[in-house]
């Protein structure tokens, strides 16, 4: 019997690996396609990422710094709210093979060195305006762009998926400022 198979090899191997080589490329091809994303849904992915991560150091400053009680709770929740949405975004990229930022970009660095600059009733009111609804405005621009202009479904859906949460915490924002502006004004 082992004859028979060692003859079935010697004729068959040459046509099992031409099958094999070309077969296996398309396989890989495909995988890859399936999984990679486009140049500018490589560009919202990280874009994404970096208010992330903005959003995340500068609201734990803020349950340190803030000497007001709802500022420290709104940057509690929303220090929780991105943790949550880094974790998705990094199964994400990890899934279309991209690499996530692991800090804001210049300009949100400057911005977050302006916040911590500050102290008492100034640090709470620029934390409300500055991260709590100017970045929560970008946030959610953003993620409404990647719904609309995304290649990628998987992307589409993610953004779809956590637009809700940033909304209402632009709400919840804007009431806040409000609140330490009148706070202030008396």
């Amino acid at each position: 019997m082992s004859s028979q198979v060692e003859q079935w090899l010697r004729v068959q191997s040459p046509s099992l690996l031409a099958l094999l080589l070309i077969a296996l490329p398309m396989f890989v091809i495909d995988s890859m396609a399936a999984e990679s994303l486009s140049a500018r849904d490589q560009g919202y992915l990280k874009d994404i990422g970096r208010l992330n991560v903005l959003q995340i150091e500068a609201s734990e400053l803020a349950v340190v710094k803030s000497s007001n009680e709802n500022v420290r709770e709104f940057a509690r929740e929303v220090v929780k709210e991105h943790m949550q949405l880094g974790e998705e975004l990094k199964l994400l990229a990890q899934h279309k093979h991209a690499k996530l930022p692991k800090e804001p970009s210049l300009w949100q660095k400057a911005k977050f060195r302006n916040l911590s600059s500050k102290d008492g009733a100034e640090f709470d009111q620029s934390y409300a305006k500055s991260i709590g609804v100017k970045t929560q405005e970008e946030t959610v621009k953003l993620l409404e762009k990647v719904a609309s202009r995304a290649d990628d479904p998987d992307l589409k859906a993610f953004a779809l998926q956590h637009l809700p949460s940033p909304e209402s915490s632009l709400e919840t924002a804007k009431a806040l400022l409000a609140v330490i502006q009148a706070t202030e004004d008396e």
